[in-house]
């Protein structure tokens, strides 16, 4: 996997990834629908595991990479 995110873009993903996992882990009872809760999370667990890694298979699928190459 080579790194196609941005440093600016994955501190973007890492504060989505932040509220979406914390909305969906802390939500009280503003969130009735199970599916609904669970697909936030995912969101964020992604955003996150993006931010760690570098990589956003989405990216790489579409063929963009925000990461200068040196």
């Amino acid at each position: 996997m080579k790194r196609n995110l941005h440093p600016l873009d994955r501190v973007i993903r890492g504060v989505i990834g932040i509220i979406f996992t914390g909305l969906a882990l802390l939500n009280g009872d503003h969130i009735e629908e199970p599916i609904l809760e669970a697909s936030i999370g995912l969101f964020g667990v992604l955003n996150l595991i993006s931010l760690f890694s570098g990589w956003c298979p989405i990216y790489h699928v579409a063929g963009i990479s925000t990461c200068k190459d040196k």
